[in-house]
């Protein structure tokens, strides 16, 4: 667990492939109903993150390699944030197996980040335990 996660926060690193991307999003789902989101967010939460999930999956890194995604979920000042890293490549532009993937992201979470630098991409979702 990072030296900045708290008891409550959930701290996954794993490999990236499909079958964890698809238990990550029902764990992180569950999670976030027990920190208070309701469940109608949740599913917003869990329809997002898997998403994110699937882009570092199907794009960060090169077809045939064995790499990792971590996952780390944390309520702090009435907010839920999860965060997916990678330590693959970015690629822009339109791709004929994608490209609605940070759409979808910024449509469902009311805060939403991608930074990707040569050391990776993080993408970071966040949502409000109350309305604001």
């Amino acid at each position: 667990m990072p030296a900045d996660a708290s008891a409550e926060d959930l701290v996954h690193e794993v490999a990236a492939v499909p079958a964890q991307a698809a238990r990550l999003r029902n764990v992180l789902a569950d999670w976030a109903h027990h920190q208070g989101m309701p469940v109608e967010l949740a599913e917003d939460l869990k329809l997002t993150v898997y998403e994110a999930m699937t882009n570092v999956v199907r794009h960060a890194y090169p077809a045939g390699t064995d790499n990792i995604m971590t996952v780390t979920a944390v309520h702090q000042a009435g907010w839920i944030t999860v965060t997916i890293a990678d330590s693959g490549s970015w690629r822009e532009g339109h791709r004929p197996d994608g490209g609605r993937g940070v759409p979808i992201i910024t449509t469902f979470a009311p805060k939403s980040t991608v930074t990707s630098t040569s050391a990776g991409t993080t993408v970071s979702v966040s949502w409000p335990l109350t309305p604001h």
